[in-house]
């Protein structure tokens, strides 16, 4: 069975995916590293390369893996592209990233887990189940701060082209990536919102075997 790798986003590890269900791959995620001081996102997807076995790899990414996954297309032939809740280029940023990029905004954010971050992503996620909050804070818990502190600065400053031939799913209620910045997805989940993949992991998973 053919591999598909899967990246996860900011404060998300491999748990993220385990909802996802596929007839036609077997996943093999791929784990995130510290980033070095200083170290600019292509030189950093450039040391998650040895995490892929498969020559002209399926590679799907969530929100920030989407961006790592674009990167990594530029780096290596690919086979295809698949962008979960994510961009296809730095044009489908909302232009407020790019203004707090510029303002440097997102350096005065304090991230990581907090007391009120169960109530914020409870909201911001439109999650019901205890379950799927959990996972989500839990995964927050794991994910140093200053890792999303260099997560953001690469969102905010990120500058790529779309890339020719990636597969873009979306949902309505995404508020990290809202569906009216994204020009042209190839599907739209009503209701999904940017971790549908959780919440709506049965219509994820058919959009990617049928890919």
């Amino acid at each position: 069975m053919e591999k598909i790798y899967l990246i996860s986003g900011m404060g998300a590890d491999e748990r993220i995916f385990r909802y996802l269900q596929f007839t036609k791959y077997e996943k093999s995620t791929i784990k995130w590293l510290a980033p070095l001081k200083n170290e600019s996102l292509t030189d950093y997807c450039k040391r998650l390369l040895p995490q892929i076995d498969s020559p002209n790899p399926i590679i799907a990414g969530l929100s920030f893996g989407g961006i790592v996954t674009n990167e990594i297309s530029k780096l290596v032939p690919v086979k295809q592209v698949i962008l979960i809740s994510s961009v296809r280029s730095w044009h489908e940023l909302p232009w407020y990233y790019r203004l707090a990029g510029k303002l440097g905004l997102h350096k005065i954010v304090p991230w990581g887990i907090s007391p009120r971050s169960a109530a914020i992503m409870k909201g911001m996620f439109h999650l019901k189940e205890k379950e799927h909050l959990k996972l989500l804070v839990d995964m927050s818990k794991d994910c140093p701060p200053a890792f999303m502190a260099w997560i953001a600065n690469a969102v905010v400053k990120w500058k790529c082209e779309p890339i020719p031939g990636a597969k873009q799913i979306h949902g309505t209620r995404d508020t990290v990536f809202p569906l009216r910045f994204i020009k042209h997805p190839d599907k739209v989940l009503e209701g999904g919102s940017h971790v549908m993949l959780i919440q709506k992991a049965k219509e994820v998973s058919e959009f990617i075997d049928s890919i």
